[in-house]
């Protein structure tokens, strides 16, 4: 409140200066023809434009944040153009979230998520991530995940190899998304940011864990990593609470059930006694974020 009411005097102080340079070019001119009865006249008549001025500055500020918001699901197949009259303060866009697609190194399927926690639980006492994946019918257990499948094949070939371990190349795919938002313009940047920052932030703990197994990065470089996105996550929560106050939408308060179980997985990380520990750990929840992504996103697609 108090940054507003500053930036509102900012804004009077500005108009009032304005008008004084024009109002003293003018009195300039003509000083010696004014009474001085004219000159208070136009000096009322000066702070009552600066006054009304500022009036309009406190009803867009008190006032911005609090226009609706409306999310309309686009459908894939049949492109919908922009539709409605825009003004100054509130427009349409069109978003697409793209097409995710992680290539999973998947130890088992299990009819009952009992049989595939148990699966998941052997492996994480060994001190190797173990993830369960409801898909459908099915549990998956996954110990790893890599941005494309070379990566994932050779991770596949090695356990085979070395350790005799069986596992399964699964090509996890998260769907592609279409959708209208209509509000604010600085609501929609932080509709479109929140959901580069769910993805980025996923993908970045499973890049992460490869470079750290690769001896590319130390524990050091990962937790200054881990604080930044921390950072970020932090200033977007921020952000999406100032702009909507009490009544934030549907849409955002999804985003934000994810966003809110990084804590946890923040300090988790922050946790780990080594560097196996935190590449397992950088698995385990890179895996885990990336599941809650691609669930709220094929619920909002079946909507």
């Amino acid at each position: 409140m108090r940054q507003v009411k500053h930036e509102i005097a900012a804004y009077a102080m500005f108009f009032s200066h304005m008008f004084k340079q024009k109002g003293g070019t003018y009195m300039g001119r003509v000083e010696t023809r004014m009474y001085k009865r004219r000159k208070k006249r136009a000096a009322r008549l000066r702070w009552l434009v600066v006054i009304v001025i500022a009036a309009c500055a406190a009803v867009w500020f008190f006032g911005k944040g609090q226009a609706s918001f409306v999310m309309e699901k686009i459908g894939l197949s049949v492109p919908a153009p922009l539709t409605g009259d825009l003004d100054k303060t509130t427009e349409s866009r069109e978003v697409t979230l793209p097409a995710e697609t992680w290539y999973a190194i998947q130890t088992g399927v299990f009819s009952t998520q009992e049989a595939a926690t148990q699966k998941a639980d052997a492996y994480s006492q060994r001190g190797a991530p173990g993830t369960v994946v409801k898909q459908g019918e099915k549990w998956r257990v996954f110990i790893a995940c890599y941005g494309t499948e070379a990566e994932a094949s050779a991770v596949r070939t090695r356990l085979e190899t070395n350790q005799k371990v069986d596992t399964y190349l699964y090509v996890w795919e998260c769907p592609e998304l279409r959708m209208r938002l209509s509000g604010m313009t600085g609501q929609l940047d932080a509709a479109e940011a929140g959901f580069t920052l769910l993805t980025s932030t996923a993908a970045a703990l499973r890049d992460i864990a490869v470079e750290l197994d690769a001896a590319q990065l130390t524990t050091q470089e990962v937790v200054s990593a881990m604080d930044a996105m921390d950072a970020q996550i932090t200033l977007w929560e921020d952000t999406v609470n100032r702009r909507f106050g009490r009544d934030v939408p549907a849409l955002f308060r999804d985003m934000m059930a994810i966003t809110a179980n990084w804590d946890a997985r923040y300090d988790d990380l922050l946790a780990a006694e080594d560097a196996t520990a935190l590449s397992a750990a950088l698995k385990t929840h890179a895996m885990g974020m990336y599941d809650e992504i691609c669930s709220w996103r094929t619920a909002l697609a079946a909507q």
